[in-house]
């Protein structure tokens, strides 16, 4: 899309950095350059020239000077007559002023020097007028000798092949500086009458050239204020005269598109007041139609035929006068596009694109479809409404061949989307028509669901309440089930040395010596009283006293086993006694609060689960602060710490490590709370399972039941602390941290 013909005709914004000249003053000014430029470069080309043709003209007349004087410098070379030399420069220096001086000089330095009025001899002339290249020159200097400004020509004199002298030449330089200076003037007279005539003619020149510019700019900056009725007169052939078309083709484009935008406006009304769209599209149509200049406008609404082909009817149309309709051709109703030709233009449209252009530049096909009808140029715009193709809006031009303008498109497109707008806003309203008439009933029928969802809510919270209830019951059951388990444990340990040294104390009766010692006294009933003679005479009687040594170390020794064990069985007795009271103590009523020490709470659950620990062969490592007693109910927390060392032990079984250690440890946060910790070295927690820990039904026990460890968060939520663990991972161990009040009612 092109830019909107609003920023062609936008007035220019001042800026810091717009030049100060306008177009005019900028081409009188290039054009001058351009003069001064061809001007400096002819004088820099010409004035060397010309000093160049006074310096050969200088050089040519000294030339024949020393020319002159050859024929007399040979005589002086042979008789060494210079008076003969003399005579001749003289004659020469009266006949024309213009010669300075001469100067006939041999190599050994003895030099003639003639002037206009004087003559004379240097015999020990300057190394200057003796040069170490034999060679003629002439240059422009102040020479040394005289101290004055002249043409110096040198040029060396042989005589049959010996190299005799120099004859030199100063010729003045009046006549050349005359030249020179009258050069300069008239050049610069010259340069300064270019200057002025090329100003003049370049600003002449500006002004013509700027003139139909300006004339442009004051219709352009009429069009910027608003007048499009202006127009640009056809001035000339050239590029300017093509601009002024294009304003004049812009400022057209601009009238329609504000035809057609007013169009639209008023088509918004329309559609903004009317309840249904369908009676207003015709008056819009013709709003919209008499705005573009078109011939007919109409509109196409897509449906779907019996074959699940996209068809195109047409609904609605307005013609100009002397155009035909076409509503009533059945052939414009429920025509198929792909089937029919239209298969590219449907493809544009349905991608809400338009289409526009000359009817001849058509597909074969389409032109077929269009021409039939008179349509030299036409542009469809697609309508869409709540995001589907529903139709299209379109004009048709039947009088010219007409290239639609980027800002009729934006226009037309404009109208487009108002009319989906509108289709969809309209359909919206019918939706909730529709709804309104059907609220009531939905309404009772969704608080009718919202009663029954509200019952069902306040009985699964009755239900959720009773099962809290009894799992805290199961919980605790479970409590005092591992209880027992940990006394009947205990117990049965106990009963089993017990029965050992029962069975010693048999087995050792069974066995004992006394029933010897009735022998031996009816061995002494049966002597008759003569005990001297039987115990010195009688073989039986001699051994006695020997035997009864040996028995009553024997017995004594009997005496001693049999009394420790009586005192083992009377210890592990007591030991019963003691675990029967402790569970005793646990068996009470929980929710009673008890002043107890921390430790002891760690000790007695330690000592329930100590038959278990020994049987796996777990070692116990104990890590205890000094903690003064705390108020708690001694049965949720020992039910806790139960379940707490059971678990680790079973982690520790589970994870095969031939060194099984769990460790105990009581530490005191501050004044007013404990944390109790059981560590394990055991199969550790997984990440995916840290956080369903505590969730009421998870284990990963093979014979768990799942509502340990959240039975535990529950009751230490209710003593006021926490329950949570920690692990590195599987394989890593674990750390399950109990922190509770040291007084009832505090929260940790």
């Amino acid at each position: 899309m092109t830019s909107s013909a609003s920023t062609l005709i936008a007035k220019p914004t001042p800026s810091k950095s717009r030049s100060v000249l306008g177009i005019a003053p900028r081409i009188a000014l290039m054009s001058w350059i351009l003069a001064m430029v061809t001007l400096t470069i002819f004088i820099a080309v010409i004035t060397p020239q010309q000093r160049k043709t006074f310096i050969d003209q200088l050089e040519s007349k000294a030339t024949s000077v020393a020319l002159s004087l050859q024929d007399a410098t040979a005589g002086a070379a042979i008789n060494e007559d210079y008076a003969s030399v003399i005579s001749s420069a003289q004659t020469m220096l009266e006949g024309d002023p213009a010669v300075d001086f001469v100067i006939v000089m041999r190599n050994d330095g003895y030099a003639l020097v003639i002037e206009q009025n004087s003559w004379r001899v240097d015999e020990q002339a300057d190394a200057y007028w003796l040069k170490r290249e034999r060679v003629t020159s002439g240059k422009i200097a102040t020479v040394p000798l005289f101290n004055r400004r002249v043409f110096h020509y040198a040029k060396p004199f042989d005589y049959s092949g010996i190299q005799w002298g120099w004859i030199h030449a100063g010729l003045s330089l009046k006549d050349y500086d005359r030249n020179i200076y009258s050069l300069t003037k008239s050049t610069l007279i010259l340069a300064v009458g270019c200057i002025v005539f090329s100003l003049i003619i370049s600003w002449f020149y500006s002004r013509h050239v700027v003139r139909p510019v300006l004339r442009l700019r004051g219709v352009v900056r009429q069009i910027a204020d608003g007048d499009l009725s202006v127009r640009v007169d056809h001035m000339r052939r050239d590029e300017l005269g093509s601009l002024a078309d294009s304003v004049n083709t812009m400022t057209d484009a601009l009238l329609r598109r504000d035809l057609i935008l007013e169009s639209i406006r008023y088509a918004a009304q329309l559609f903004l007041h009317s309840s249904d769209w369908k009676t207003a599209i015709g008056l819009v149509l013709t709003k919209i139609g008499m705005a573009a200049g078109a011939s007919r406008a109409y509109v196409f609404e897509n449906q779907m035929d019996d074959k699940g082909r996209l068809c195109a009817f047409q609904r609605y149309e307005w013609t100009a006068d002397g155009v035909d309709s076409q509503l009533n051709d059945p052939e414009q109703q429920g025509l198929p596009y792909t089937d029919s030709g239209f298969g590219r233009l449907a493809e544009i449209l349905g991608a809400n694109e338009i289409v526009s252009g000359i009817v001849t530049e058509m597909s074969e096909d389409e032109r077929a479809l269009i021409e039939p009808y008179g349509v030299r140029s036409l542009i469809v715009i697609p309508v869409f409404a709540e995001g589907s193709w529903w139709g299209n809006i379109g004009l048709n031009d039947c009088n010219r061949e007409r290239i639609w303008t980027d800002a009729e498109k934006d226009s037309l497109r404009a109208g487009a989307d108002m009319l989906g707008a509108t289709i969809a806003r309209q359909r919206v309203q019918e939706k909730l028509l529709e709804s309104k008439e059907t609220l009531e009933q939905r309404v009772w029928e969704r608080t009718r669901e919202l009663e029954i969802q509200i019952a069902a809510k306040e009985k699964a919270m009755q239900d959720l309440a009773e099962t809290q209830s009894s799992l805290l019951e199961v919980s605790r059951a479970a409590g005092m089930a591992e209880v027992a388990t940990g006394v009947l444990h205990n117990v049965g340990n106990v009963l089993n040395s017990a029965n050992v040294s029962c069975t010693l104390l048999t087995d050792q009766l069974r066995e004992s010596r006394v029933g010897n010692l009735a022998r031996v006294a009816d061995m002494i009933s049966e002597s008759g009283g003569n005990l001297a003679h039987f115990f010195s005479e009688d073989p039986r009687g001699r051994q006695i006293p020997q035997y009864l040594a040996s028995l009553a170390v024997a017995l004594s020794d009997e005496h001693e086993m049999m009394r420790r064990e009586t005192e083992a069985i009377q210890g592990r007795i007591g030991h019963i006694k003691e675990i029967v009271a402790m569970q005793q103590s646990y068996g009470r009523v929980s929710g009673v609060s008890e002043t107890i020490s921390a430790e002891q709470l760690m000790e007695d659950a330690l000592k329930l689960n100590a038959g278990g620990l020994t049987r796996h062969k777990v070692s116990v490592h104990r890590q205890y602060d000094s903690i003064p007693p705390i108020t708690v109910d001694k049965h949720a927390v020992l039910q806790i710490l139960l379940n707490l060392i059971n678990n680790a032990k079973y982690a520790c079984t589970e994870s095969g490590e031939e060194e099984k250690i769990i460790t105990l440890k009581i530490r005191n946060q501050n004044s007013d709370r404990i944390r109790m910790q059981v560590e394990d070295n055991g199969v550790g927690i997984s990440q995916e399972n840290m956080i369903h820990i505590f969730r009421h039904g998870f284990t990963t026990k093979k014979s768990g039941h799942g509502f340990g460890l959240h039975s535990g968060a529950l009751a230490a939520r209710k003593l006021g602390g926490s329950l949570s663990a920690s692990s590195n991972g599987s394989g890593c161990g674990a750390t399950f941290i109990l922190e509770l009040p040291c007084r009832p009612g505090e929260k940790v």
